[in-house]
């Protein structure tokens, strides 16, 4: 972490995110906005009174107008709304230029302690809430790079936070191509039969033991995959890549990870060599620091370590 990142804050209504904010801005020297307050204040209406109004999609605009202010600056503590993260240009803006926090407070004890006046989404009663919450949870890990659930005190969740960040590796991009969404079924005596949120779990797993985050993205479509790879510049430090079918003839793939000044692994699962005369050759390879198959899932948290470890 340099004292150019903002820190951001992301996590359920109630988790602590402006107090612990406040706290952590106050230790590190930094000015504290919190992105509901940004609205009201830009608007002159309160958050209830614009979902009344005008309804959570048009909250979700403005929310969106102040993510993008916010991070296009520099050296913030930033608190965002409960929500902010269910939208990927928010995540992927909130990315540019910061470190995102997750508070993992368990739902029970938020809703248990929380004042729901003046909190639109949580008038439902308690049920609803944690209904919320497990339909958040994933997007809330999928978008962090630190999580922290010392919830003890609002002093020992910003020493965890504080200690965390100071550890904080690298961040990871995870790019894999068409129908390894089918792992587990796909070709079991060549691919496994572990799933491909196996996979991502696995990999997370890796991340967070070397205070590293990853995000995993698959899709089985090339332009998806090249989109994922130009945004990737100055968001993370790495890529691991494994391009599918398109290993073997997408000469876009090759041209999007060459125009970015982002490292590039590629990864291939099974024994490439070993197969079809075709698999063997790649493309994208050449655009790569470096290219391993037929060590299963291993063969991407090898992929990892070669960076974690600082080979050239």
């Amino acid at each position: 972490m340099n004292s150019n990142q903002n820190i951001v804050l992301v996590g359920m209504m109630g988790s602590g995110k402006t107090t612990c904010g406040q706290l952590l801005a106050n230790r590190l020297g930094r000015p504290f906005v919190d992105c509901d307050a940004l609205i009201e204040k830009s608007t002159g209406r309160t958050i209830p009174q614009i979902f009344s109004t005008q309804g959570e999609w048009a909250f979700r605009d403005l929310e969106h107008r102040a993510v993008l202010e916010l991070s296009n600056q520099e050296g913030l503590v930033i608190a965002t709304g409960g929500g902010a993260i269910l939208r990927q240009d928010n995540v992927a803006a909130l990315r540019k230029n910061g470190l995102i926090v997750f508070l993992h407070r368990l739902a029970d004890e938020i809703y248990d302690t929380l004042t729901t006046e003046n909190r639109p989404l949580a008038q439902g009663g308690k049920h609803a809430f944690l209904d919320t919450f497990a339909r958040r949870l994933p997007a809330y890990r999928t978008a962090a790079d630190v999580v922290a659930s010392d919830f003890s005190t609002p002093q020992a969740t910003v020493e965890e936070i504080l200690e965390k960040l100071s550890r904080y590796s690298m961040r990871f991009l995870i790019l894999n191509g068409p129908n390894l969404n089918l792992l587990g079924s796909r070709e079991p005596d060549i691919y496994g039969d572990q799933t491909y949120d196996a996979l991502c779990d696995l990999i997370r797993g890796h991340a967070q033991a070397h205070n590293a985050s990853a995000v995993c993205f698959q899709s089985n479509h090339e332009g998806a995959i090249i989109d994922q790879i130009q945004a990737a510049e100055g968001v993370y430090d790495a890529i691991i890549l494994n391009p599918g079918a398109y290993t073997h003839y997408s000469y876009a793939i090759l041209d999007a990870l060459k125009a970015v000044r982002v490292p590039a692994y590629e990864v291939h699962i099974s024994h490439i060599d070993q197969r079809e005369p075709f698999r063997a050759v790649s493309v994208t390879a050449p655009a790569c620091v470096g290219q391993l198959y037929g060590h299963g899932f291993q063969g991407y948290l090898m992929a990892m370590d070669h960076f974690l470890e600082g080979r050239t």
